[in-house]
Order: C-alpha cells, then structure tokens, then sequence
C-alpha cells in the first residue's frame, strides 16, 4: 500500500466513520493524525484513542477512558497532546491535557476559553488553534509565549514545520483565502499569502518549513507556494 504523506496534519472528522475495536465492540472516529515522519499514526475515538506504529502495522498503545477529539503526537516520543471529545461530563472540549503515555500519567493541563480545534506540536513549540484565537506555548516549560488573534477559522486550520531551528506555521490570515506566514521562534509574522480566491478548506507546511499546500472550500484543486 502506499505511504502516508509526512506530516500529515491532525484532522477532527466531519461527521464520525464507525471503526470496529473488536467483534462485539464499535467506536465512532472522530480524529486522525501522523507523527512528523509519518512512523506512527494515532486515532481518537468516542471510547479513548490508539497509537499504531506504521511499519511494521500494529498497535503501540491505546486507552479506553473517554472520548478524544484532538489528537497530536511528538515524533516517536511518549508525549502526546490529548483533547476530550465532549460526548460525555468530563471530556471537556476546552481542556488540553499533555500526557506520558509510558507512565499513562498526565505531565499538565491547559483550559481554554471555547474549544480546542487543533494541537501541533514540534521540538520547541506547541500551538493550540481555537476559533478565534491561536495560542503559541513553549513545549519544554508549558509557558505561553503568544496569542494570535484569527478571523474565524471554524476548521481550526493551521500547520508547524518540524525542522530544526525552524518553527514557521501558517493559518488562515484575516481575507478568506489568505495564508498567514508566521515565525513561532521569534513571534513575528513572516508574510501574508493570497493563496485562494475563496475560504481555504486545508491547509499544510513542508517538514523544512519552506513550502505550503492549501485547497479552497470548493476543493477541486490543491495549490503548492514556496515561501
């Protein structure tokens, strides 16, 4: 079968896919990522969420105590970054909760003012995308660094490339169909892109941080920019 394309970004589901956990079993999907390289890719479901590594396929770990939402994986490391579905009391949607999946112990939680839409995640930095605001975190202390102030981007589209010494992402600038070029090491905007003629649909960075891909809503083309 083919591989996955690298740094996939993590994706909240539209409507939930029913996967099947075992024969008397079934779980809704509700989200999906890779890790950087593209070595493990993890799940969450309305029941807990599940790490596989990619090759060899099998399972690497898994957890079965609420649903998740919100998914994102650090490489190969034991840190992941989990977000509650909302589906049942406790699983809140604004809670981001920063977990060792080796010792199945949470290292800190973040609470959000409305919900997280999406977690990316390199060596240096951790960005939590809402609705209307992004915020930017020092991964090794937790400390915010940043917020960003966004047009609504209901999507929770943004994107963080993974090279060392690089920590540019993208989101979606204040125009539809503009892309927000912006340095997460140094806190200042890059460059502003008019990628699209309507609202972006997807929206992704190279690992090396030099290039972004994005689709509109109407989403029969996909366009490639270098920076």
């Amino acid at each position: 079968p083919p591989r996955p394309l690298p740094h996939a970004p993590s994706r909240p589901l539209r409507r939930p896919l029913p996967i099947t956990a075992s024969p008397t079993i079934t779980a809704s999907l509700l989200a999906y990522t890779f890790n950087q390289d593209a070595t493990c890719l993890a799940i969450g479901t309305d029941r807990g969420y599940q790490i596989f590594t990619c090759e060899p396929w099998a399972s690497a770990h898994s957890c079965s105590e609420g649903g998740v939402g919100v998914v994102e994986l650090l490489h190969s490391s034991s840190l992941v970054a989990l977000v509650g579905a909302g589906t049942r009391p406790g699983e809140s949607t604004r809670r981001l909760v920063m977990l060792n999946t080796r010792t199945n112990t949470s290292i800190c939680e973040l609470n959000f003012s409305s919900s997280v839409l999406r977690v990316r995640m390199n060596a240096s930095r951790l960005l939590v995308v809402l609705e209307t605001r992004t915020h930017i975190f020092e991964l090794s202390s937790m400390k915010l660094l940043h917020t960003l102030e966004t047009a609504p981007n209901r999507l929770g589209l943004a994107d963080m490339c993974v090279a060392v010494g690089r920590c540019h992402a993208v989101l979606p600038a204040a125009a539809p169909g503009q892309i927000l070029f912006f340095d997460a090491l140094q806190l200042h905007a890059l460059s502003t892109l008019h990628a699209r003629k309507s609202a972006l649909a997807a929206l992704a960075i190279s690992p090396c941080g030099s290039r972004v891909a994005s689709a509109s809503e109407k989403g029969t083309t996909v366009s490639v920019h270098s920076f």
